[in-house]
């Protein structure tokens, strides 16, 4: 098994080159979603493989922006349980396994150092970056005999269409540059985010040492440094990134004010320190009625239903409830933001998401106390100590430097000026992909039409079900994919999700997952139309799938009734629980165990349709094909499914308040 970090690249113009006969899938990013999609295709590769990793920022190596070394410290806390942070969905306690039973703890302080981790904790990021980094090493030494993991650091500068496949071609991040072409049967982009919005306002500063563009940049954690302690700063925006900014200053020493500062002057609340998550249902909201849904027509009806859900609640001002209702609700109503991205125009649709970002992003999550508590505390004061953390609610006009550069003005719209002494930018990312600063997302969308900015939302790109990219003329980029935030507008066209939950672990994890099963197919059925050509979606319901290979074979009643209903009784009993098996396997000896019982027991039950349908040894290979590949989709569709969350069989059970029974 050969797994090679590649710190001194092939030469110029040359590709290595894999072994004879030997496909080639290659990952742009290594950041979670990269790593967690070059898992995925590590565990389920089962024929020979090269799976090509590059990363441009080795600060940002298994953990990206979210959890890498170069963006984070050790104050700063994932904003969720450690019960909920498994990149396996289908083993919900193995992030806990690891962290109290398989972690080297050697480089963690000492604080952590003797941590027994339970379902409620809080979790360092850093942690969370080497548990993605020794499941890879896990993944690729576990993998099958030909299957290897080759990992290089570059910027991938362009990705076109070659010889069925693609060349990816990427510089060299040592002092040569030298650039380099790498063929590849498929190519997953899982780039990350878009560099950070800087407004208008920001143009005057943006070249000062006092100003901060990205938070989470390479070398943010030395700027907080040499912030001094005394010394002023101004927030700009007051999400997630506003609470990381806080936690950075104050791990840094920093005793001063804060003033976080937003239009609306919205702010993300703090769970509760027993907050247990929980999936509601609503009805459906009254102003859905509507013939025509105008924006005045969705905020008068949202603010509506949000009143009447309060008082239906009993949602008393300062209730523990309170402050976990807004996520809650909006969690809630992710069946009908679908209906309403759907009906509405696409210009009301993007104003509504512009206008109200600040408002959706806070009220979709709130922190844990572990981050939100930094930030209150210093809100009010503590014990004695001086209130340091003001919200401002304040229209920014301009910033400018002044005293030789020293401090930076901020003139408001209808305000005083403030004089500060450093400013951080904290306005989040681009979105946009109509016109991308990213140099290769600007080649496929604008130079090779490989790929085209979200619809409905104009946020991200638009994608298929399984993430691959819908090319400018809207067919399907054959064999090229995007996991990651890149797909931000169709998480919530498709699944409803707004804020921080369009691009969360969960929601990555599933990406991931599905997309790499959908890339293994396809490698598999490169030659195969009819794999190629099932519709998409009817995976969903292992009926319509039965029905839909039934009607391929044969519209004779009662024949037909019967082959539907000996293909659905198959598929529940037999070839979902067999694909479950293979896909929930701990290891490679138990995945090859259950692919060698699936197929088995699918050869059985094709020659049993062959006999009792008198159906030709071609049509009965391709009825089991069809099903074999139906049924494995339904079955990740079911693992990624968030109401259906795998049940507890650990240590961890007792820690689980509304574990289900296995199987539920």
């Amino acid at each position: 098994m050969e797994t090679q970090h590649s710190t001194m690249p092939d030469p110029p113009g040359r590709d290595r080159g894999a072994a004879p006969g030997t496909r080639r899938v290659t990952v742009v990013g290594a950041g979670f979603s990269g790593t967690l999609t070059a898992i995925r295709l590590l565990h389920f590769a089962d024929a020979p493989l090269e799976i090509c990793l590059i990363e441009r920022e080795e600060g940002y190596r298994y953990g990206g922006v979210a959890f890498g070394w170069a963006s984070t410290n050790w104050e700063h806390m994932l904003n969720i349980q450690a019960g909920r942070i498994t990149l396996r969905r289908e083993r919900p306690e193995d992030f806990l396994e690891w962290a109290n039973e398989e972690a080297d703890r050697s480089g963690w302080p000492r604080r952590w150092q003797y941590h027994s981790f339970g379902v409620a904790c809080v979790v360092p990021r850093r942690i969370f970056r080497q548990y993605l980094a020794e499941r890879l090493r896990g993944a690729a030494a576990d993998a099958h005999a030909e299957v290897t993991l080759r990992e290089l650091t570059g910027e991938v500068i362009d990705v076109r269409r070659r010889d069925g496949g693609y060349t990816v071609r990427y510089a060299d991040a040592g002092p040569q540059g030298g650039v380099h072409d790498l063929p590849s049967d498929q190519v997953v982009l899982a780039t990350g985010h878009l560099a950070p919005v800087q407004a208008p306002f920001h143009h005057r500063v943006k070249d000062s040492a006092r100003f901060l563009a990205d938070p989470y940049a390479p070398g943010a954690q030395d700027w907080f440094r040499a912030v001094g302690a005394e010394e002023s700063v101004l927030v700009t925006g007051s999400a997630l990134s506003a609470f990381d900014t806080v936690v950075s200053l104050v791990h840094a020493g920093h005793r001063g004010q804060i003033l976080i500062c937003s239009r609306g002057g919205h702010l993300h609340g703090t769970y509760p320190a027993d907050h247990e998550h929980d999936i509601w249902q609503a009805a459906r909201p009254a102003f859905l009625n509507a013939g025509e849904l105008t924006p005045e027509v969705v905020v008068e009806g949202i603010r509506a239903e949000y009143a009447r859900l309060r008082e239906e609640h009993g949602v008393e001002p300062g209730s523990p409830l309170e402050a976990v209702f807004p996520e809650r609700v909006m969690k809630a109503w992710e069946p009908y933001v679908i209906e309403l991205v759907s009906r509405m125009d696409a210009g009301d649709v993007r104003m509504l998401l512009d206008r109200y970002k600040s408002l959706i992003v806070t009220s979709r999550t709130s922190t844990v106390q572990e981050i939100g508590g930094v930030v209150r505390s210093r809100m009010r004061g503590y014990n004695g100590a001086p209130k340091t953390v003001d919200v401002l609610s304040a229209g920014v006009q301009d910033m400018r430097p002044i005293e030789d550069g020293t401090k930076i003005r901020v003139v408001f719209d209808g305000r005083p000026d403030v004089v500060v002494d450093r400013v951080v930018n904290c306005l989040g990312n681009k979105t946009d992909y109509e016109r991308p600063d990213h140099p290769l997302w600007n080649g496929l969308v604008n130079g090779h039409g490989y790929a085209r900015p979200q619809t409905s939302t104009h946020r991200g790109v638009e994608v298929g079900p399984h993430g691959e990219l819908i090319a400018a003329d809207g067919t399907t980029a054959a064999d090229l994919f995007g996991v990651g935030p890149m797909r931000q507008g169709d998480e919530t066209s498709r699944r409803g999700r707004l804020g921080a939950f369009v691009f969360s672990i969960g929601t990555l994890r599933n990406q991931c997952f599905d997309t790499a099963m959908e890339v293994l197919r396809r490698l598999r059925s490169a030659s195969d139309e009819e794999q190629m050509d099932i519709p998409d979606g009817i995976h969903h319901c292992l009926i319509r799938s039965s029905d839909w290979i039934a009607a391929d074979l044969t519209t004779e009643e009662p024949r037909a009734t019967r082959l539907r209903e000996r293909l659905q009784g198959y598929a529940h009993e037999r070839g979902f629980p067999n694909a479950l098996n293979h896909l929930t396997a701990q290891d490679r000896t138990e995945r090859r165990k259950y692919r060698a019982i699936l197929d088995e027991d699918l050869a059985d039950f094709g020659a049993d349709l062959a006999r009792e349908f008198e159906l030709t040894a071609p049509q009965a290979r391709r009825a089991v094909a069809l099903l074999a590949t139906l049924v494995e989709k339904h079955a990740v569709h079911s693992l990624c499914d968030i109401t259906k969350l795998a049940g507890w069989d650990s240590q961890y059970s007792g820690q689980v308040k509304y574990a289900p029974k296995k199987g539920a």
